[in-house]
């Protein structure tokens, strides 16, 4: 049986965007041939060397240690180490053809100089294009590593991406025509939970976030938010960089109207849906490119939506009922949009599952690895 190694910055027990897709892409690969999963750990937790995900796939860990991910430098020097060693780890292994995904960027080049033989590389994000140009600085740092990236890329025989704006980027710099959108979605499964929750049980009206709270999502602005609309509830789940410094600001604003939750299980996190009135996400107007795959989950309830971006996510938003796009960082535009959920009738949108199902279950979508993997393997050209 022909043998494929998969390298990922993310996979179980961690439970990320990131992880869902490989495990999919997996799934669907295992069915015809043997996998060898090499991830990273989660930060700061210890895996086992190696363990047996199926009959036909092992996952070998490389323990990730906590670093400082708000300073950029020390990141890509932690990146860049943790992915040396398990590029390293994945070479001990013989296989007919490597895959490797973002969103850690140098994952790119490393695998493109380090890996021999035929590779797929699955782009997540552009996230060398998220970097400011607020200085001389950050523009150079951000022009080296768009050059860096872009030569890397065209190492490998076949490129995946997520959505239009990364496959538009890709054609325009590196003018490669072995591109497959695979998007990102929701599993089967979740979707079907979501779509079948008995929403509005809390008749107090409520606005909910679930999902990373760092810099890029700056939830400051639903923080502020919160301050000015006491009558409303506001819940913010997850973790992440910006974390505790929000929940401090909260405190020692006084703002008694916003919940802290931390993170919660999967079963947890169902309860907050059905006790949500609207839910909202954001990310910072250099993320032009990226689509929040919470989006997707929170489509797949029929609550209302608010989103604060631009870009590819917006056009998502737009195909939605009963949602609506703002600027981000925009307190204003927030505050008008959820008053104008708060006077509108409550109702469960059928229309967005529908978009949902038809248009983004995972497992669909990861289905189309299969030809990839089989033309790359068996005829050993591009495609």
């Amino acid at each position: 049986m022909k043998t494929i190694n998969f390298l990922t910055s993310h996979f179980i027990p961690e439970n990320t965007a990131a992880t869902n897709r490989v495990t999919a892409y997996v799934k669907e690969l295992e069915k015809f041939y043997k996998i060898n999963v090499f991830a990273l750990s989660e930060k700061g937790v210890n895996q086992p060397k190696s363990l047996k995900f199926s009959d036909k796939t092992t996952v070998y860990y490389i323990n990730q240690k906590e670093f400082n991910q708000k300073n950029f430098i020390k990141r890509a020097i932690n990146e860049i180490r943790h992915l040396y060693k398990l590029i390293r780890t994945a070479k001990t292994k013989r296989c007919d053809l490597t895959i490797a995904t973002t969103p850690y960027m140098f994952m790119i080049p490393l695998c493109a100089f380090l890996i021999k033989g035929k590779k797929i590389i699955d782009i997540r994000d552009l996230v060398w294009e998220y970097l400011g140009e607020n200085s001389f600085f950050t523009k150079s740092i951000k022009s080296i590593l768009r050059d860096i990236m872009i030569l890397s890329i065209k190492k490998y025989n076949f490129i995946v991406v997520t959505n239009e704006n990364e496959k538009k980027w890709i054609k325009s710099h590196i003018r490669e025509n072995n591109i497959l959108k695979i998007s990102n979605g929701i599993e089967k499964k979740k979707y079907e939970i979501l779509s079948s929750l008995n929403l509005y049980q809390n008749k107090k009206f409520s606005v909910t976030y679930i999902g990373n709270i760092g810099i890029a999502q700056n939830l400051k602005i639903l923080v502020e938010c919160a301050k000015e609309l006491s009558e409303i509830d506001f819940n913010i789940i997850g973790k992440g960089a910006e974390y505790d410094e929000l929940k401090n600001y909260a405190k020692t604003n006084d703002i008694g109207n916003i919940n802290f939750l931390g993170k919660k299980s999967w079963d947890e996190i169902l309860y907050f849906y059905e006790n949500s009135s609207v839910l909202y996400a954001q990310l910072d107007e250099k993320f032009k490119t990226a689509m929040p795959s919470k989006l997707y989950e929170y489509a797949s309830t029929g609550l209302p939506v608010i989103y604060g971006g631009v870009g590819t996510a917006v056009g998502f938003v737009k195909n939605l009922e009963n949602a609506k796009a703002v600027r981000p960082n925009n307190k204003d535009e927030l505050k008008e949009a959820i008053l104008f959920f708060k006077a509108k009738e409550r109702f469960c949108s059928d229309k967005n599952q529908d978009f949902i199902r038809k248009n983004y279950i995972r497992e669909e979508e990861a289905k189309k690895i299969i030809k990839i993997a089989e033309l790359m393997i068996n005829e050993g050209r591009k495609i």
